[in-house]
């Protein structure tokens, strides 16, 4: 990483307004890769692909901080997704709801857009766009963190059908407050985001969310829980939701374990969709400066039986299982090479498909495997 040193002037020289020292950080990542993959069953097919961020999300990042002095800083934080295999950055989300969503194109920050005023004995306080509480978890407690073919969030982040709803990543709009660090182990944060909606609108609360994650980590042990809600007026599509999760690691020496459990419900206009995911994992050292990579996960569906498919089965018959395992070989601290296999299982009409893959015949098996390089700067 880069770093730029830098003095800003809090007004002009001639004015007699002291200096302060501030420092600003560019940074980023490139991750590229090869990736095959296949929907099984008939209307189902495969793709072979230049693929992004099977590693590590590619993006890039300028944050920055200011001493105020008495212990207490300004900063800000810019991240945005990148598409290096096209040129274009990702879309983000305007109000946290359908009609926010946007287009890839330039780049977005999409992934923290904040300014903050921190302490290191009262906190943080962050406004701006951020992850939401539940991400994170998911973020440390996968042990594909997120990304790429055999990412946990190819069955995690299904709210309604198979893909997230607005408020399951990131959060637009938003005041969320951060615990101070070195409090005996324990972390956490809080997040509340709006829909800016018009008062005098029926769907007025569309958009709004309120969100929290406490843990603890000592040693070799980390253990975190956290619950976030979002309001949606009830539809057939969308309707009050709300993600919560607990995750933990067990770093042995030998390998280091992960343990993630999501328990998702959205209250639709038929009935309630309810949907438990469980996934265990761990990475293994190998070969000195690499690391295998392995995960399970089962989605168990349990819907209201007032849900059903276009067929006629209820929906809570559509579970899905998920195999990843992967290797990654650090060329040095920046560069890593990596390649990673994923096998998703459907079971009654279930279309669950691994990332950047093709949508299978409904309860038939979805594929991927990827090779890439990913670089830190």
């Amino acid at each position: 990483m880069k770093r730029i040193l830098m003095w800003s002037a809090l007004g002009l020289a001639s004015s007699g307004v002291a200096q302060a020292q501030s420092s600003v950080t560019v940074f980023g990542v490139m991750d590229l890769g090869i990736q095959y993959t296949s929907g099984a069953g008939p209307g189902g097919g495969s793709v072979k692909a230049l693929s992004n961020g099977g590693l590590s999300t590619s993006r890039l990042g300028f944050r920055g901080t200011e001493d105020l002095g008495g212990g207490l800083r300004a900063g800000f934080w810019l991240e945005g997704s990148l598409n290096p295999d096209t040129g274009t950055g990702r879309p983000s989300n305007s109000n946290n709801q359908a009609s926010g969503a946007g287009t890839a194109g330039p780049i977005t920050f999409d992934r923290m857009s904040f300014v903050s005023l921190s302490s290191d004995k009262l906190g943080e306080l962050r406004l701006g766009h951020d992850f939401i509480p539940t991400h994170y978890n998911s973020i440390y407690f996968d042990p594909f963190n997120a990304n790429g073919v055999a990412r946990a969030g190819n069955l995690t982040f299904a709210a309604v059908g198979t893909g997230p709803l607005p408020t399951t990543i990131t959060g637009s709009n938003t005041v969320s407050y951060w615990l101070p660090p070195n409090i005996g182990g324990f972390y956490g944060m809080a997040m509340v985001g709006t829909g800016e909606n018009d008062s005098t609108l029926a769907n007025r609360h569309d958009g709004n969310f309120a969100g929290a994650r406490f843990g603890f980590a000592s040693g070799a042990f980390d253990v975190a829980a956290a619950v976030t809600r979002s309001k949606f007026n009830a539809t057939a599509t969308v309707g009050n939701y709300t993600h919560a999760n607990i995750g933990g690691s067990w770093d042995a020496g030998f390998a280091k374990f992960f343990a993630l459990y999501n328990k998702v419900t959205v209250k639709l206009a038929a009935g309630t969709v309810r949907k438990n995911t469980a996934e265990i994992g761990a990475h293994i050292p190998a070969f000195e400066v690499g690391r295998i990579r392995i995960s399970y996960a089962y989605l168990d569906d349990r819907s209201d039986e007032s849900l059903r498919n276009a067929n006629g089965m209820p929906r809570n018959r559509d579970d899905a299982r998920q195999f990843g395992i992967g290797y990654v070989h650090n060329l040095s601290k920046r560069t890593a090479l990596y390649g990673t296999y994923a096998r998703l299982m459907n079971s009654g009409q279930a279309r669950y498909v691994v990332s950047g893959g093709v949508a299978p015949a409904a309860g038939h098996r979805s594929t991927g495997w990827e090779f890439g390089v990913r670089h830190l700067f």
